[in-house]
C-alpha cells in the first residue's frame, strides 16, 4: 500500500499562506526549501510544501470545479471556525458531503468548506470518519 505523505501547493504569497496554515489550521513550520522559493509545513504526519509561484494564471473556479481541494480533520471545530472568521476567510459550503449553502454567521455542526488565501478549497470537519478509508 502507498501512503500519502506529501502535498505541494502553489501560492501567490508564500508567507501569507504560511501564516494562514500555521495560525488558522494549526500546521507547524518545518523549514524553508533551498533557494527560498518554497517552505515546508507539517501536520505531524504529512509534509505540506508551499511553493512561491508569482505567475499563477489559474482563474478561481467555483467550488466543485476547482483544480484541487483537500480535507482536514480538526479536534476543535469551534476554534478553527473562529480563527477563520478572525482571518477573514471566505466560507464556501455547509457540510462537505451535502455542499449546502452556508451562513457564515452560523457554524455548521460537523463540517464546512472554506477557501485558503489562494482560493484552494479546504474541507474542514471534526468527524474522523468523514472520508471512507482514511485513518485518524
Amino acid at each position: 500500500m502507498a501512503l500519502l505523505r506529501h502535498l505541494a501547493l502553489r501560492t501567490r504569497d508564500m508567507e501569507k499562506s504560511r501564516r494562514f496554515y500555521e495560525a488558522v489550521i494549526g500546521w507547524e513550520f518545518v523549514d524553508y526549501r533551498p533557494g527560498g522559493l518554497g517552505l515546508d509545513l507539517t501536520d505531524g504526519t504529512l509534509n505540506i510544501t508551499l511553493i512561491q509561484h508569482d505567475d499563477d494564471h489559474r482563474e478561481r473556479a467555483e467550488e466543485g470545479q476547482e483544480f484541487i481541494h483537500f480535507g482536514v480533520v480538526v479536534d476543535d471545530l469551534d476554534g478553527v471556525w473562529q480563527r477563520l472568521h478572525d482571518w477573514g476567510a471566505e466560507f464556501s459550503k455547509d457540510d462537505v458531503k451535502e455542499r449546502k449553502p452556508i451562513d457564515p454567521a452560523v457554524r455548521p455542526p460537523r463540517s464546512f468548506k472554506v477557501l485558503d488565501p489562494d482560493g484552494n478549497v479546504i474541507d474542514i470537519t471534526n468527524d474522523g470518519e468523514e472520508w471512507r478509508g482514511a485513518a485518524e
